[in-house]
């Protein structure tokens, strides 16, 4: 990043020539060829494809989705919800099952004490 200033770029990924940000397909090309260079087949997984990963990454940790939301720069929070509504009910029940193990603990801790 810091790099970005000596260059007098505003772009993190710069064609050298011009320092014009690359297309979206060369990005993808890049991408594939990176992905296949590690050893992993994932000939769908696109440039786009990071951004989801990342929200889900997110979510995962227990982000606030309005923050997600403002993120990624969307106009309002229903569409974060829409677009990611079924990783937010994933979440919602690992958070339910983390609710009822944690009455079920201090349930445990009264009936020791009777």
């Amino acid at each position: 990043m810091k790099q970005l200033k000596i260059n007098n770029s505003e772009f993190i990924f710069a064609i050298p020539r011009t320092g014009l940000p690359p297309s979206s397909s060369a990005a993808n090309q890049f991408l594939r060829k990176a992905i296949k260079e590690i050893g992993l087949n994932k000939p769908d997984f696109h440039f786009h494809s990071l951004r989801h990963t990342h929200v889900s990454y997110l979510i995962s940790q227990g982000i606030d989705i309005a923050a997600i939301s403002k993120r990624l720069g969307h106009a309002n929070i229903a569409i974060t919800l829409s677009i990611y509504a079924h990783l937010l009910d994933e979440y919602k029940d690992q958070q339910d099952a983390k609710i009822i193990n944690s009455l079920n603990q201090v349930c445990a801790t009264f009936v020791q004490h009777d």
